[in-house]
């Protein structure tokens, strides 16, 4: 039976009207971010007139997974990329990190093909290039797919499914390693993408997925991190429900500072005892409640809160000079929904160079480097993207910037002097 979707007059999003994990229809809505631009469509003009989606939360009396019920079609979101994962050093940090908690869960004569699902410019997968053993990324964007060859990292230009993992496995050895860090949430397809890993995954294998926590966006609040790209908000609990559909099993998990707060859970085709962090991350989201509704109605009535003490913030600098740092996709659903565009915020410090020179989508505020951005002598730096508060901070203390920042989130914006 064909997935029960509502197809619009554009025909290029699709409305759910089942659970994308459950397929039930008990969906209840949560929270409406009202018509959004797609995060990543920053524009080369300012005051483009573009193409906006609505943007509503919903909830799954089945599995307990929070989802946004807009498709919008995957070949629009990410055949082109502006997100390259090597323009922040926290995050090659990480993927050091990352990669030394992989290699304490495999053997040493384990040291076989690793594949990563939406690898990007390839950043998590050089320390495993470094240490000889072969990898292979899968990437959906041609542009990063090519900056990821072009840098050694052998990347097939695909979308992750069962389909393609059948091909694959034609070519290479199944996989000991399969990673897929910040992408189950984005994809459309689930199960096919789910049914891919476990063709793909050698008997004795590790599957490795990395997922933004709804705890997290639950408790602080993290509104801004919903936007068309992320499709599903999972728990440990319904990520657990996903895979054991396809007789994948979860044993054990750590904490990742990705996105603001995110988990890494380990699974494989068998069943292993789970581990005491496991056991515990389940525990403490069943005393959270964010398995519950009530838990995301009172989330949509603490949004409406941010947004009016945001724009208090806001307001009382509206004769200063408010530059932003961080133009990350996150940050495009904050300043749309709060309404705030190129007449509250003069310019956007990123330090990726793709996008200096264009423009927020809808908003248009300019996107500059940070010697640019300085020179309009803010009064205050928004903290955009908040995630990586400290590196921004000492970014721009280092440029001889001495005023103050306003840090939007976790929980409540605030200034840090």
């Amino acid at each position: 039976m064909a997935k029960n979707l509502t197809k619009s007059v554009m025909h290029d999003y699709e409305k759910i009207g089942e659970c994308r994990i459950s397929n039930s229809t008990e969906l209840t809505h949560v929270l409406d971010l009202g018509h959004q631009p797609l995060a990543n469509n920053y524009q080369n003009e300012a005051d483009v007139d573009i193409k906006r989606y609505p943007l509503n939360l919903l909830f799954s009396t089945e599995s307990s997974l929070v989802q946004i019920k807009e498709t919008v079609d995957k070949n629009i979101l990410f055949d082109h990329y502006n997100w390259v994962s090597g323009t922040s050093k926290s995050t090659h940090l990480y993927a050091e990190y990352f990669f030394s908690k992989v290699m304490k869960r495999i053997r040493q004569e384990d040291k076989d093909l690793v594949i990563e699902i939406a690898s990007n410019d390839g950043t998590f997968l050089k320390p495993f290039v470094e240490s000889r053993i072969p990898v292979l990324g899968i990437e959906p964007a041609k542009n990063i797919a090519r900056l990821a060859n072009d840098s050694g990292i052998t990347t097939v230009n695909e979308f992750w499914s069962e389909e393609l993992a059948i091909k694959l496995k034609k070519v290479y050895s199944p996989a000991k390693v399969v990673i897929a860090r910040n992408v189950i949430p984005h994809v459309s397809d689930l199960q096919s993408v789910i049914a891919g890993i476990e063709t793909i995954l050698d008997d004795n294998g590790i599957g490795i997925i990395e997922f933004h926590d709804a705890c997290k966006i639950l408790e602080e609040c993290q509104y801004d991190s919903i936007y068309h790209e992320h499709l599903c908000y999972f728990t440990t609990k319904t990520l657990m429900f996903l895979l054991n559909k396809h007789q994948l099993h979860v044993y054990d998990i750590h904490k990742s500072p990705i996105s603001g707060g995110s988990h890494v859970v380990y699974f494989s085709k068998s069943k292993k005892a789970k581990t005491r962090e496991l056991v515990n991350i389940i525990e403490k989201e069943e005393k959270s409640g964010v398995n519950t509704l009530s838990a995301w109605q009172n989330f949509a009535q603490r949004v409406i809160k941010h947004k009016k003490e945001t724009l208090e913030i806001i307001n009382s600098f509206s004769s200063q000079t408010i530059v932003g740092f961080g133009a990350s996709a996150r940050s495009q659903t904050y300043l749309n929904y709060c309404q705030l565009d190129n007449q509250s915020i003069k310019s956007i410090i990123d330090n990726n160079p793709m996008k200096h020179g264009r423009y927020t989508p809808k908003s248009s505020i300019p996107i500059v480097d940070i010697q640019t951005g300085l020179r309009f002598n803010p009064d205050i730096i928004f903290v955009l993207a908040w995630n990586f508060k400290d590196e921004i901070i000492n970014q721009c203390r280092n440029h001889d910037y001495n005023g103050p920042f306003l840090i939007p989130f976790p929980s409540q914006p605030y200034v840090v002097e």
